[in-house]
C-alpha cells in the first residue's frame, strides 16, 4: 500500500490544475487560429470587394508589382519612391513580392494582413497583460470586420496590428533595461512611420499606457500620478527621433504645398448622431442593424462582468481608450488631402480597450462561451461573405461593359445624384461602413483589365510612389471620385479640372450605380454621348469626337 501525504495531495491537485490550464490555452489557441482561417474565406472568394479604396489600390499595387511594364501602363504612368517615404506599407510589399509573385497571392495576402494583424496584436498583449489565451482573445476577432477595412484603409490597418504587435515586443523585453528597449522603439516608431503616421501614434499610445501601469491608484495620489508622467515621457520620447528626421529630410508631407494645415482642416456636418457613428466606427460593416446586435454584445458582457466584479482591467490601456474616445469628437473630417481623418482615433480606443480589459465567466456558461463565440464569428464572417458575393455582380457588370474599351483610351467615371430614397433603397454593400459608397473606385478596373486611363488612380504627393505622365497629367487627379451625371453639362469644378473640355479629352463615359438613377437625376442627352452597352449597375457611354486632344 502507498502512503500519500497532505501535501502530496496538493503537489497533484496543483499539477492537475496547471495540466488544464495548459490544455485550455491550448485549446482557445487551436480557436483562433481556426477563427483566423475563417476570416480569411471572403478575401479568397472576390477578386474585386466592394471595399470603397481597394479597387484604387489593386491597380496602383499592380503597376508596383510589375503591371507598369505594360507599354500603356508605362505611357501613363511612372515610379518614384522619392516622394513618399509614409503610408507605404502595401506599396513597399506589392513591389517586393512582385519579384516572386502575381497578384492573385499579393492581394490576397495584403488584404489578409489588413484585416487579421489588429485581432492578433489585441490577443498577443492581452496574453502578456493578463496570462494565457482566453475566450475574449477569441471574441475579439469579431471585430476584424470594421468600417476602415471595408473603407480599403489597409496601411492604416496592417499599421493597427503592427502597432498593437510592437507593444507587446516592447512589454516582453522591458525587464532587458533601455540598452534593449530604446533600440527597439526606435526600430518599431521607423517601421510605423513608413507603414502609416496614424500607427506611430497608436503605437506610441500604448506605450504610453503600457508606462503608465495597469492601476488606478495613480489618480489618487498626486506622487505617484507625477511618477507614471515621468515614466510615460521615458517610454514615448525614442519614438519621436524617427518622426523628427523624417520632418527634417523627408519629402513634403501630403496635401497642397500652397494650402496651409488649418486651411486644409474640414469638418464634415459635426452633430451628436455623427458623433456615435464615428465612435462606434470599429464595430459598423454593411447594416447597421445586425453591426448593433455586436455593438450590444460587447456592452453586455463588460456590463455583466464589472457587475459580478469579473472584469479585470488594464487602467493605462483603458485610461487612453478613453481620452482617444474623446479626442475624436474633435477631429476634422480632412487633414492635409486626405479624408476619414475623424474615424481613425476611434479604431485606437477601440483595440486598445479590448487589450486592456479580461472578463471573466463562472459557472454552466463556461462550457458554451467558447462554441458561443466561434458561431458569432462564423456568423460575422458569412455575412460579410454574403454581402462580397451579392456585389460581385457590380463588378461583373464592370467588367462586362468594359469589354467595349480599347488600349490606350481614357474613360471618364461619372454616377447619378442620390435621393435619401434612393440610399435607402440602395442594395446591400453598396455603402459600406454607413459612409461611403464602395464602388466609387471601380473605374480603376479599367486601367487593370483594358490597359485604360482614369483620372483618380491613387497618386497623391507625400501618400503614393506614383506619378502621372505628361500629357495625361493634365486630366488627372490625385484623388478623386466620380462626378455627378448633371455636372457633365455644368463647367468643370475647382476639384476635377479634367472636366475642362471633357469632350476632346475622354474616349468613353462609364456610369456606375446606373440602376438607381431616377427620372430625377437621369443621364443627360448630349449628341456627342451614345449608348455603348447596358448592364444594369454599369452602363458605356462612346463619346464621338473627330480625334482625341489632350492638352
Amino acid at each position: 500500500m502507498t502512503m500519500t501525504s497532505g501535501t502530496d495531495d496538493i503537489g497533484s491537485a496543483t499539477a492537475g490544475k496547471n495540466k488544464a490550464n495548459r490544455v485550455s490555452d491550448r485549446r482557445i489557441a487551436a480557436l483562433i487560429v481556426l477563427a483566423a482561417l475563417i476570416s480569411l474565406i471572403p478575401i479568397l472568394s472576390v477578386r474585386f470587394p466592394p471595399m470603397t479604396d481597394y479597387a484604387n489600390h489593386y491597380v496602383r499595387l499592380w503597376l508596383l508589382a510589375g503591371g507598369i511594364d505594360r507599354p500603356f501602363m508605362a505611357q501613363f504612368y511612372e515610379i518614384d519612391w522619392n516622394v513618399a517615404w509614409t503610408n507605404i506599407a502595401i506599396d513597399l510589399l506589392a513591389f517586393a513580392l512582385g519579384k516572386i509573385a502575381t497578384m492573385d497571392i499579393i492581394a490576397p495576402f495584403i488584404l489578409g494582413l489588413a484585416l487579421l494583424l489588429p485581432p492578433i496584436g489585441v490577443t498577443l498583449l492581452n496574453r502578456r497583460l493578463f496570462g494565457g489565451f482566453h475566450w475574449w482573445q477569441l471574441l475579439c476577432f469579431v471585430l476584424a470586420w470594421n468600417a476602415v477595412f471595408l473603407f480599403g484603409f489597409l496601411s492604416f490597418s496592417i499599421s493597427l496590428g503592427l502597432a498593437l504587435i510592437f507593444a507587446y515586443a516592447d512589454a516582453c523585453l522591458k525587464h532587458r533595461g533601455a540598452v534593449v528597449s530604446i533600440p527597439l522603439r526606435v526600430a518599431c516608431a521607423t517601421i510605423l512611420l513608413t507603414a502609416h503616421p496614424f500607427g506611430l501614434l497608436f503605437y506610441t499610445i500604448l506605450l504610453a499606457a503600457l508606462a503608465f501601469g495597469p492601476s488606478a491608484s495613480p489618480f489618487r495620489q498626486g506622487k505617484a500620478f507625477a511618477a507614471a508622467i515621468g515614466r510615460v515621457v521615458l517610454a514615448v520620447a525614442p519614438v519621436f527621433l524617427p518622426l523628427v528626421a523624417f520632418l527634417l529630410f523627408g519629402p513634403s508631407l501630403p496635401g497642397q504645398k500652397d494650402v496651409s494645415l488649418l486651411d486644409s482642416l474640414n469638418w464634415d456636418n459635426p452633430s451628436i448622431m455623427r458623433s456615435i457613428k464615428v465612435l462606434l466606427t470599429y464595430f459598423r460593416s454593411y447594416d447597421a442593424r445586425i453591426d448593433m446586435i455586436y455593438v450590444m454584445l460587447f456592452i453586455v458582457v463588460v456590463r455583466e462582468t464589472v457587475r459580478h466584479k469579473l472584469l479585470t482591467v488594464h487602467w493605462g490601456l483603458v485610461f487612453t481608450a478613453i481620452v482617444t474616445g474623446l479626442l475624436s469628437m474633435l477631429m476634422p473630417t480632412q487633414a492635409f488631402d486626405t479624408g476619414g481623418m475623424d474615424v481613425r482615433l476611434p479604431c485606437m480606443m477601440t483595440l486598445a480597450a479590448a487589450a486592456g480589459l479580461r472578463p471573466e465567466i463562472r459557472g454552466r456558461l463556461q462550457s458554451l462561451v467558447l462554441p458561443a463565440v466561434l458561431l458569432l464569428i462564423v456568423c460575422r464572417t458569412a455575412f460579410v461573405e454574403y454581402v462580397w458575393l451579392q456585389r460581385n455582380a457590380d463588378v461583373a457588370a464592370v467588367e462586362r461593359v468594359l469589354e467595349h474599351v480599347e488600349p490606350g483610351t481614357a474613360i471618364l467615371p461619372v454616377q447619378p445624384r442620390l435621393t435619401p430614397e434612393n440610399i435607402d433603397n440602395m442594395p446591400i454593400g453598396r455603402i459600406a461602413g454607413g459612409m461611403f459608397p464602395s464602388f466609387i473606385h471601380y473605374p480603376a478596373i479599367a486601367s487593370f483589365e483594358r490597359d485604360a486611363f482614369m483620372p483618380y488612380l491613387f497618386t497623391a504627393s507625400g501618400k503614393q510612389p506614383l506619378r502621372v505622365r505628361e500629357p495625361w497629367r493634365e486630366i488627372a487627379v490625385p484623388e478623386g471620385m466620380p462626378l455627378l451625371t448633371e455636372q457633365l453639362t455644368e463647367p468643370a469644378p475647382y476639384y476635377a479640372p479634367y472636366m475642362a473640355n471633357w469632350k476632346n479629352r475622354f474616349d468613353y463615359i462609364l456610369l456606375l450605380n446606373a440602376d438607381m438613377a431616377g427620372p430625377d437625376n437621369p443621364m443627360p442627352t448630349i449628341d456627342i454621348v451614345h449608348l455603348v452597352a447596358d448592364e444594369g449597375f454599369a452602363r458605356l457611354y462612346r463619346i464621338d469626337h473627330p480625334e482625341p486632344q489632350r492638352k
